[in-house]
């Protein structure tokens, strides 16, 4: 009888329900400021706008159509004088510049952004010294993982500056094909303990792990000032070379390694954080890490250095 008791209160407190209305107070929208810029190439950057959390989206109109605005006025500035005020292109949903400005070494600069019926934003970002790969080799067909796929062995040479306060963003590239640049290598096997655990099975622990081969993030802090080295394993069936039938020439895969600000290297970590947590009911919230005053996004310098892999 005392069971019966129980469901049945049970059941009676489940079926209380009481409406709760939660008042969203509405928030003006900011501009949000997009360029991760490498040192000698152009000023170019995307200019968009937030959106309320509750506020209606348009699936019949591109993302990049909605949010853009176009009518916003970009200043650069280098060193503090103004050298270029960026130009909208429609095609692209870009502003660049139409003076032919690029990223120079040595200086320090700063993006200011005006546009009607928003609060002008600026962001700012120094440039950190050159990027240079020391050494780059392969073993073709190393080892076999796990599901009897062959991989191919790359390994990377950095030379770390003393006194600096580095941090490196290394990418895995496919060979071009038809043109266009190759694409980034989805899954990358390391041991490596001194890389931000990114992927979707990035424990350095297991043999057959997988880091993102687009964002391997890593910090200087166990190497400042002395050689690193960076071995890979990457699956050889996408490390092939791609022959141009037309010019006979051979397109390589190839590494990039970049020398990022701490900006841009929070704002990758936190954007992929970001994802991982959009289909995980029990993630904690994530904001996206940003650097721009009165608005939302990243503006960031960084310098590069390429290498392809025979």
């Amino acid at each position: 009888m005392k069971q019966i008791l129980l469901i049945v209160s049970l059941w009676l407190l489940a079926a209380c329900e009481k409406p709760v209305k939660i008042d969203i107070p509405k928030k003006d929208p900011s501009l949000v400021i997009n360029g991760l810029l490498v040192k000698d190439n152009l000023f170019a950057v995307r200019i968009g706008k937030s959106r309320g959390v509750l506020d209606p989206g348009n699936n019949q109109v591109s993302l990049a159509e909605q949010y853009t605005v176009k009518t916003a006025i970009p200043v650069i500035f280098e060193n503090n004088i103004a050298i270029d005020t960026l130009v909208y292109q429609p095609a692209n949903f870009m502003y660049k510049t139409i003076r032919n400005k690029r990223v120079r070494d040595g200086y320090n600069y700063t993006i200011r952004v005006n546009a009607s019926g928003f609060k002008t934003a600026e962001a700012n970002s120094g440039l950190p010294s050159q990027s240079i790969i020391a050494e780059l080799r392969r073993v073709k067909n190393s080892r076999t993982n796990a599901y009897g796929e062959q991989q191919d062995e790359i390994t990377i040479k950095l030379n770390d500056p003393a006194g600096e306060k580095n941090f490196y963003l290394v990418q895995v590239w496919s060979a071009a094909f038809g043109g266009q640049p190759g694409n980034k290598i989805y899954c990358v096997s390391t041991s490596d303990k001194d890389l931000e655990r990114i992927g979707d099975n990035a424990d350095p622990l297991s043999a057959d792990n997988c880091y993102d081969g687009g964002a391997l993030l890593m910090r200087d802090n166990n190497f400042n000032g002395v050689q690193k080295q960076l071995k890979l394993f990457v699956g050889s069936s996408e490390l092939t070379d791609y022959i141009d039938n037309g010019t006979h020439k051979t397109y390589r895969p190839y590494i990039k390694v970049f020398r990022i600000t701490e900006d841009e290297f929070k704002f990758i970590k936190s954007n992929n954080a970001y994802n991982n947590a959009g289909d995980n009911p029990f993630a904690e919230p994530v904001n996206i890490y940003s650097n721009v005053k009165n608005g939302y996004g990243i503006f960031a310098l960084s310098t590069m250095a390429v290498d392809t892999l025979r």
